[in-house]
């Protein structure tokens, strides 16, 4: 027995916990979903309606991101060859972002936003949920989306290109043994 068996026997059973965690969510997101459609028809206020609305979008969004998490974790691969659809998509959602921030805050600055509330704690959440989407897709067009030991010194000193490449090597390796058996 290797002395490294058992660390791959727990980060095999992490990463099968992981999944059930995250099937678990999915199956709640999609629970909540539902129950959203079964409200929505019986609400008369069309404020009250937009508001559940938005709840189960962010609900649906939830299963979404369930979803990728689950096919990255069985094996889905998104490495740099993938990544130039997702910057150029960066690209023209930032130049859309930025308008849209800029517009959500003159909107803020109207009277009859600014004096109401409700309505400028919604114009808020619009602006910040702008702000975190620009974020959130610059962060993920620079992160890899596999795991890598964080106490690799060769990883460390060459960088995420050549962690990406080796495990895009060590894949390829796998999948030649495989069809050799």
């Amino acid at each position: 027995m290797s002395t490294l068996d058992p660390i791959r026997e727990r980060e095999e059973n992490e990463r099968k916990a992981a999944l059930y965690l995250l099937r678990e969510q999915l199956q709640v997101e999609g629970e909540l979903v539902a129950l959203y459609e079964s409200i929505a028809p019986e609400v008369r206020n069309k404020v009250v309606g937009h508001l559940l609305r938005m709840i189960q979008l962010d609900s649906r969004k939830h299963i979404e991101i369930c979803q990728a998490a689950i096919e990255v974790l069985e094996g889905e691969d998104v490495l740099s060859e993938d990544k130039p659809e997702l910057l150029e998509g960066i690209r023209r959602h930032v130049r859309l972002e930025e308008g849209a921030i800029e517009r959500a805050d003159q909107i803020l600055n109207n009277i009859w936003i600014r004096e109401n509330q409700a309505l400028n704690e919604m114009v808020k959440k619009l602006r910040d949920d702008e702000r975190r989407h620009t974020e959130t897709l610059k962060k993920l067009s620079q992160k890899a989306f596999f795991r890598f030991d964080p106490g690799d010194f060769t990883v460390i000193m060459r960088g995420p290109e050549f962690a990406e490449d080796r495990y895009r090597r060590e894949k390829e390796y796998r999948e030649r043994q495989k069809k050799a058996e």
